[in-house]
């Protein structure tokens, strides 16, 4: 009795699995193999092609399971023309980290470094701040206190913890623009003093204020700075092993951008004393809020590529502004001017990069990066412009500014 049920249990068997080299047409193998870390693995597709060998990392592999899925990025297709074309002579070369048929089969690291030089962008930049004999000759405007250009630096860090899923952390920070400027004017007024410089507290001209206008020096200063911190969920997007590649990002931010802008006017109007005006705003923003990414990655050839980093943010910006003010002359006054509020912000980035694999754990990148904020605090916007409100109170506080910094960059990035 028990032989028979053997035997019958290896007819069924023999039955229900092909023979060896008896596959149905078009039938191919869709996996991998994984042998112990270390040793070579051999892809050997149907149809002739010859077999393709890379040697995994020790220790590391995305799960127990010992075969790869079909349709997962290490299945390296025939019908695959990008793969076929992989580093014709070195079938078993790849960038590691880069999103292709020849993504390692085992969770890693990457990360990259990069200096960007950028310039500030505000609406209103190109405000007048002092003009010479009327409103119609503007000698010194907002941007001439803000200088275009400033380092920057990028750094990124992440892990890919299987196919599909990993984590990432990114900084962005600027070095702080610091500029100044000034001018100059001795010629006659009609207030019998010297100076002619006319400020945006009188309408640059149209209603003089006497200790505000007929200026003979005017000058001004500003300082901006940036730093974001970022954390993303990482979602790489079920692609054919084709060139174009999607990654989907979804994270938290928190930026801080800090502002200020000082003013100061000599005058000696009224006589015969004059009188001199010093007004120095900050202008504070802490945004924390969550936003959306993606990452397409476009392989023109094995060793470089093309991609696009795009994100838009929702944020909650607790905005605030603080002034402070003093005039000297025959009258003295000062004032310190304080408003805070919390408000939404929205934001978006854009980085377009050209990346070359020098190594297979090395890429040189160079490329240009945008940041846009919208609806934030500007220590140019909250300069108080109304003489009254400026001696009095009470503070006023701006939080309709539209800001931009862009800029190359040149970096380099590395996965093991």
């Amino acid at each position: 009795m028990i032989t028979t049920f053997c035997q019958a249990t290896v007819a069924v068997l023999l039955l229900a699995a092909p023979a060896a080299g008896m596959e149905p047409p078009g039938m191919s193998h869709s996996f991998v193999a994984l042998p112990q870390a270390g040793a070579p693995v051999m892809v050997a597709p149907p149809g002739g092609h010859a077999a393709q060998a890379f040697t995994p990392h020790a220790g590391h592999s995305w799960s127990a399971a010992s075969k790869v899925p079909h349709g997962h990025p290490s299945d390296c297709k025939p019908c695959c023309r990008f793969c076929e074309k992989l580093a014709p002579g070195r079938p078993d070369w790849f960038a590691l980290g880069r999103i292709t048929c020849r993504t390692p089969p085992h969770p890693f690291w990457y990360g990259e470094a990069a200096v960007l030089g950028l310039h500030r962008n505000a609406r209103g930049s190109n405000r007048p701040i002092a003009t010479l004999g009327g409103p119609g000759n503007p000698v010194l405007s907002v941007d001439e206190a803000y200088p275009d250009f400033r380092a920057g630096g990028l750094a990124r860090l992440g892990r890919m913890f299987t196919p599909k899923w990993g984590i990432e952390y990114t900084y962005l920070g600027t070095a702080a623009w610091n500029g100044d400027a000034a001018v100059r004017d001795a010629a006659p007024n009609a207030e019998g003093g010297l100076g002619n410089l006319f400020s945006p507290f009188g309408q640059f001209g149209v209603d003089p204020v006497a200790g505000f206008d007929f200026n003979d020096f005017v000058s001004i200063r500003g300082r901006s700075q940036i730093d974001s911190h970022e954390l993303s969920l990482r979602q790489r997007l079920c692609m054919p092993p084709e060139p174009l590649q999607i990654s989907v990002f979804y994270g938290i931010r928190y930026l801080n951008l800090d502002e200020r802008f000082g003013y100061h006017s000599e005058s000696e109007v009224p006589l015969p004393a004059g009188a001199s005006q010093s007004v120095d705003v900050r202008a504070k923003n802490d945004l924390l809020g969550v936003q959306l990414g993606t990452l397409l990655e476009l392989h023109v050839d094995p060793r470089w590529w093309v991609d696009v980093r795009m994100s838009a943010g929702l944020y909650r910006n607790r905005a605030a502004q603080t002034t402070v003010y003093q005039q000297t002359g025959a009258l003295p006054a000062g004032n310190l001017l304080e408003s805070s509020n919390e408000h939404g912000t929205v934001g978006a980035e854009v980085s377009l990069a050209c990346a070359y694999a020098v190594h297979q754990h090395l890429t040189i990148r160079v490329g240009y990066h945008f940041l846009w904020l919208d609806r934030v605090a500007l220590a140019a916007e909250n300069f108080e412009t109304n003489p009254v409100l400026l001696q009095n109170g009470p503070g006023q506080l701006d939080v309709s500014g539209t800001i931009i910094f862009h800029g190359p960059f040149l970096g380099a990035a590395m996965a093991w």
